[in-house]
């Protein structure tokens, strides 16, 4: 069954055609939306990132995810309650809570009566050395990628990408 539309199959889909080049997730040469593409780049981009500094933050027993928590609640001497918390690392408040609570089993945060979590010495120490241990792990990823951390900071701190701000 063929469409009526020029360059579109039966289904209404663009036509591909028997030679296309979309071979994968991977493929340099995937025709499509430039959009789809560029935010699987990014995510392709985030995913291996994740697991060079995950893979050095192990170590000292982090995930960047917990680097991050850590860092964001540092900021703040007085604590940061669970809706703020939630808010900066763009997740629901019952994960910031949840997520939260093993730091503070293994003493790296407190928890006051009111909710707010608060880094502790022993967080503050962790977090200095998980800091240069993530470092370098990014200093590797960003050489062996190619890319400028200063571009890329330039670019998702700009104001038209607020919403890619949280990270």
């Amino acid at each position: 069954m063929s469409s009526d539309n020029p360059g579109q199959d039966s289904a209404g889909a663009p036509d591909r055609g028997a030679g296309s080049p979309h071979q994968g997730e991977d493929s340099p040469h995937r025709e499509g939306p430039p959009h789809l593409e560029a935010a699987l780049a990014l995510a392709r981009a985030k995913s291996s990132l994740d697991t060079a500094i995950g893979t050095m933050l192990s170590r000292v027993g982090l995930s960047l995810e917990d680097l991050r928590r850590l860092r964001l609640i540092g900021a703040r001497p007085q604590g940061l309650g669970r809706e703020d918390l939630a808010e900066a690392m763009g997740e629901p408040r019952s994960h910031a809570v949840r997520s939260s609570l093993p730091l503070v089993k293994l003493g790296w945060l407190s928890r006051a009566e009111s909710g707010e979590f608060a880094l502790t010495d022993s967080g503050r120490a962790l977090i200095d050395q998980a800091e240069g241990l993530a470092e370098k792990a990014a200093g590797r990823w960003f050489t062996d990628s190619g890319l400028s951390p200063t571009n890329v900071i330039a670019a998702l701190t700009s104001d038209h990408s607020a919403q890619a701000r949280p990270m």
